[in-house]
């Protein structure tokens, strides 16, 4: 897991719920990697931003506060890292995961992320991107429940 991804996991799985999140109280270098997903249960599950990372905000390369996970989560997992994040939210239980994308004519990219629900209805986590250097990566993804 990466670095940073293992201390916000750390930091949210210390916490109860989410009044004990306070932003002033993770470390700096974190919080471009800090997201916040608020959970509305009505008819449908939707899962609506409600905070990212600049770091985040530069990967998207457009504003997705306000927006939920399906308007902007795409490629050939994005099914599954929806799926991952809607499991964290019926399920509560926290999750790491991985998804690898590959494009034709360009490196591959990862997407790791952690994410950790908390009363009253919001998950929130961390996410790193990069590229890989691997010859022959393949599109994938993985997810495994975090242990409090």
């Amino acid at each position: 897991m990466d670095s940073h991804l293992r201390r916000i996991a750390d930091y949210l799985l210390a916490r109860a719920d989410a009044t004990g999140v306070d932003a002033a109280s993770i470390a700096p270098e974190l919080l471009p990697y800090v997201y916040i997903i608020e959970v509305e249960r009505d008819l449908n599950l939707r899962l609506r931003v409600r905070l990212v990372g600049t770091a985040l905000d530069k990967f998207f390369q457009r504003p997705v506060v306000g927006h939920v996970l399906e308007e902007f989560i795409h490629g050939p997992r994005g099914r599954d890292v929806i799926a991952a994040f809607r499991s964290c939210a019926t399920t509560r239980e926290p999750i790491w995961m991985r998804q690898v994308v590959c494009l034709a004519g360009r490196a591959a990219r990862f997407l790791e992320g952690v994410a950790v629900y908390l009363q009253p209805n919001r998950i929130y986590g961390g996410l790193a991107v990069g590229e890989l250097t691997l010859p022959g990566a393949e599109s994938s993804f993985e997810c495994v429940r975090l242990e409090r």
